[in-house]
């Protein structure tokens, strides 16, 4: 092993080099993601000046830029990103709660798994947005009525990556496990949940993603407060650089998403080879 400790725990070179360069590599996949998007906006910025597509549908880079800019000194602007923010926060903390001990019953019992197996499956590919107009009828246009859409778009891809993580428990460590007679809860915290935690985090940040969509659309389709009203106003009211302001705080509200969840798995799975093949 090339990385040793030299006196009084000091790093040696090999220690070091390794650490630059995982610095150097952060820093060229900032930059390069950067440049792509400087780029992308130079392009935008082109096309409209040459009038390559219609301004009466697309307003230049420049016009959404500063668009954007001024809706950051809006409280309005604020208000309705907060109301998003909080919808898709609140549905997430469901799918969490409904999903792990669902995934748990149906990963480690069989006639759980089997009866339930069609019921799941026939709801799995109904988009939520075919539900609107059953919780119009229930709810209104009201943040209940988001909430529950967010819950059941969202729920699926965590739910099924964590069965798949319980049910790829070592039958070896299961049995360890018996024969040490640990009991259930110590079975379930020391054996099954360290190995449905990577599966776990893939599944909460599809869930997370589906998530802000579910409610960006239903506060555009069926009028709920948010972003996605914003988004619909600004349209309705022929102000398009606003509403690509909009659509662009969306998408930057997915990245700090992304992001936030990123940095909670490298926390909760430093023990894990991914996180560990990412630091070397």
């Amino acid at each position: 092993m090339t990385t040793t400790l030299g006196r009084r725990g000091s790093v040696t070179p090999s220690r070091g080099r390794a650490s630059r360069s995982r610095r150097l590599s952060t820093l060229q996949t900032v930059l390069l993601g950067t440049a792509s998007v400087l780029a992308l906006l130079g392009l935008w910025q082109t096309a409209s000046a040459f009038g390559w597509i219609p301004a009466s549908a697309i307003p230049s880079a420049s016009d959404v830029l500063a668009a954007l800019g001024a809706s950051l000194t809006s409280p309005d602007f604020w208000t309705a990103v907060g109301k998003t923010v909080t919808s898709t926060a609140i549905g997430l903390g469901l799918v969490i709660v409904i999903a792990t001990p669902l995934s748990l019953l149906i990963g480690l019992s069989r006639f759980a798994r089997e009866s339930l197996l069609v019921p799941l499956e026939f709801l799995k590919p109904v988009p939520p947005v075919a539900l609107i107009p059953l919780t119009l009828l229930l709810w209104g246009p009201s943040p209940s009525m988001q909430i529950f859409l967010i819950v059941f778009g969202a729920v699926w891809p965590l739910l099924t990556q964590m069965t798949y993580g319980v049910r790829e428990v070592s039958g070896v460590a299961m049995q360890m496990a018996r024969s040490y007679r640990l009991g259930w809860w110590l079975t379930t915290s020391r054996v099954v949940v360290p190995s449905l935690l990577p599966f776990a985090a893939t599944g909460l940040r599809v869930s997370a993603a589906i998530a802000l969509i579910v409610a960006i659309v239903t506060e555009m389709v069926a009028g709920v407060p948010g972003l996605g009203q914003l988004i619909t106003l600004s349209q309705l009211a022929g102000r398009l650089p606003e509403m690509y302001a909009a659509i662009l705080a969306a998408g930057l509200l997915g990245l700090a998403l992304n992001a936030l969840l990123r940095l909670g798995e490298r926390g909760a799975l430093f023990w894990h080879s991914s996180q560990r093949e990412a630091r070397s």
